[in-house]
């Protein structure tokens, strides 16, 4: 049975022992199969490091480009769907689907590296299974909100807003970070066995379509426990049929649900304007090592991770021990949720996104709930005001850079820190935008059907400018250096004289950069914070309270439509916007903050009518 006060009297949500554990094995087993959709989905990110001439990067973008887009229509069809079948099957639909998708790509590179003169066009077959892929995954983001819909109230919602931005986080961590470590792991004799890294999260999904088909129950009711009154806008309804169209005119016909929609456009261009685009500008302008804490970062040793590790578990456990005797806990789980995150921390920009989700998540949703009385936009407002000002921070962080050599890999190149490159192939060069241009247009030996692009500076197949007189590398870059008060001519090793199409040649070294980059990587990581947490709020909150527990799904299918559109508009923009000049990149974001600042004080008041007739 459930014991629950009415909230609305009392101002807290009371349940039993029983329903608060059983609620646990509900939602932290659905969303660690979320966490595993997203090890499955960006997977072909890192293997593609990997795969070198079997997978170019022109044939990337064409896979990557029709699975997006695939992503994001399919929402219009399986919000709908999950809605008249319930949640509990639309997980499980996207665990065994994306799983057996995984793993035919697994086999499939497994085939191809094996036979790599196969006549099987890559493009064409993976454009195909990780577009099924991704249909498949699709069902994993409106399940999730349709199942916790009936188990939470409105007045919980905020906490599970950090769930869900807790869940969203540690996703990308695996995508990013385990799938690389996987990639490591199975490497031999200098080969890595890519294919591991799609098996890897098709053993995990199936592992969890097992557990949650014993476990994942879609209202309390199927578990035992008493229907609980969640206060959202279903609530009060005589629980008679409802179809499918009257649903979508519903949720397409309701005003709080549309601004959100496009408050959420907003966030699918801030959201992927500085995840996605961050690590590019810290690779192709400040040209930062690998091992920096703004790039993939280092986990160091083990005396560096296993303290932090158990000292937050000490502190959990006395959480935990003080709640049974009734005593004040959150502050020991609180520290101990800031001392887990500290490793990741050190775990490069996937560790950064991870702490920045779980921290944004969780403040915003329990900010929601017990300052704001679970209205969602005034903490959504708070965190998009923290945008509009970030953004202005990034244009005076973006800094420039210098000709003066930073790092230089061991071994790679006869390049020294220190050194002052001031002509490369015959070219003067006066900061490392000069430099990176001149070596990448030094034209290379083209493989297969590719040729040179002398606009673009790279192997192509369908090159936009070339010439027939070109001049290939003959292995070696010239250029001129001060080192020392003497002035040297080196001539460097060429590190790509041949490509393969979508290749780009670029050299073992970077930069001194005049304004440290920690500046820049403070302020995306606020932004990054900023962002995850309005979207938990509103994609997985919002769309529970409004939508209610019949449409919730339908709601996060539609709203979440809204964030793909908003993150293909900055992808295109943004791609073209900082060919010119990366100055114009904060410069596009800002008016989207302003936007959904703009939008989020007109359902500033806004609740759900279940909550509006308890008073």
């Amino acid at each position: 049975m459930t014991a629950l006060r009415d909230p609305f009297a009392t101002g807290t949500v009371v349940h039993t022992n029983a329903y608060r554990i059983r609620r646990f094995l509900n939602w932290f087993p659905l969303g660690l199969t979320y966490a595993f959709l997203y090890m499955g989905r960006y997977n072909l990110t890192v293997a593609k490091t990997e795969l070198g001439s079997l997978m170019t990067k022109e044939d990337f973008g064409i896979i990557f480009g029709v699975g997006t887009v695939t992503y994001g229509f399919a929402f219009l069809l399986n919000g709908p769907l999950t809605d008249r079948f319930g949640g509990k099957k639309a997980m499980l639909v996207a665990a065994l689907g994306s799983g057996l998708m995984n793993l035919i790509m697994g086999y499939a590179i497994w085939t191809l590296a094996g036979n790599p003169t196969s006549d099987i066009s890559i493009r064409v077959l993976f454009s195909f299974l990780y577009a099924a892929n991704m249909y498949f995954q699709s069902f994993g983001a409106v399940a999730i909100v349709k199942v916790n819909a009936s188990w939470f109230h409105v007045k919980e919602r905020g906490g599970f807003s950090g769930i869900f931005g807790t869940m969203i986080s540690s996703g990308i961590f695996l995508a990013f970070t385990v799938n690389g470590w996987i990639v490591d792991l199975t490497r031999t004799a200098g080969s890595a066995q890519t294919w591991w890294v799609f098996f890897a999260p098709t053993i995990a999904l199936w592992a969890m379509f097992v557990i949650e088909l014993i476990l994942l129950k879609d209202r309390p009711g199927q578990a035992g426990h008493e229907d609980i009154e969640t206060g959202d806008d279903d609530s009060g309804d005589d629980g008679s049929p409802i179809s499918t169209w009257a649903i979508l005119r519903r949720i397409f016909t309701h005003p709080i649900i549309l601004t959100v929609a496009f408050i959420e456009f907003c966030t699918g261009v801030l959201r992927n304007g500085v995840m996605h685009w961050f690590p590019i500008y810290a690779k192709e302008v400040w040209v930062l090592p690998s091992d920096h804490w703004l790039v993939y970062g280092n986990w160091g040793e083990l005396y560096t991770i296993l303290p932090f590790f158990g000292v937050a578990a000490v502190l959990m456990i006395i959480g935990g021990i003080r709640k049974q005797k009734g005593k004040p806990s959150a502050v020991f789980w609180s520290l101990g949720g800031v001392l887990f995150l500290v490793p990741f921390m050190q775990g490069g920009w996937g560790g950064l996104l991870m702490v920045a989700g779980v921290i944004g998540g969780n403040v915003a949703g329990w900010v929601s709930d017990i300052v704001f009385q679970s209205r969602r936009a005034p903490v959504a407002a708070l965190l998009y005001g923290l945008l509009c000002v970030a953004s202005v921070g990034m244009f005076f962080s973006l800094g420039s850079t210098t000709n003066e050599v930073s790092w230089a890999k061991e071994g790679k190149t006869q390049l020294q820190p220190g050194d002052v490159i001031t002509e490369v192939n015959g070219q003067a060069t006066e900061d490392w935008t000069d430099i990176s241009r001149e070596v990448a247009c030094l034209p290379a030996a083209c493989e297969g059907d590719a040729k040179w692009d002398t606009e673009k500076c790279w192997c192509s197949t369908k090159p936009k400018l070339t010439a027939d007189d070109l001049k290939v590398s003959t292995g070696v870059i010239p250029v001129v250096v001060q080192r020392g008060g003497e002035t040297l001519t080196l001539e460097l090793k060429d590190p790509k004289p041949k490509m393969r199409a979508g290749d780009k040649r670029k050299l073992p070294a970077g930069p001194v950069l005049p304004l440290s980059p920690t500046w820049l990587g403070v302020i995306v990581f606020l932004m990054s914070l900023a962002v995850i947490g309005t979207h938990g709020l509103l994609s997985g909150t919002a769309t529970m309270d409004f939508g209610g527990k019949r449409g919730a799904a339908t709601a996060v299918g539609a709203i979440d439509g809204f964030v793909y559109l908003g993150t293909g508009l900055q992808s295109f923009s943004l791609g073209i916007i900082t060919s010119w000049d990366w100055s114009y990149w904060p410069v596009f974001l800002f008016p989207f903050g302003l936007l959904g600042l703009y939008l989020l004080t007109r359902i500033w008041n806004a609740v759900p009518k279940g909550k509006k007739a308890a008073h």
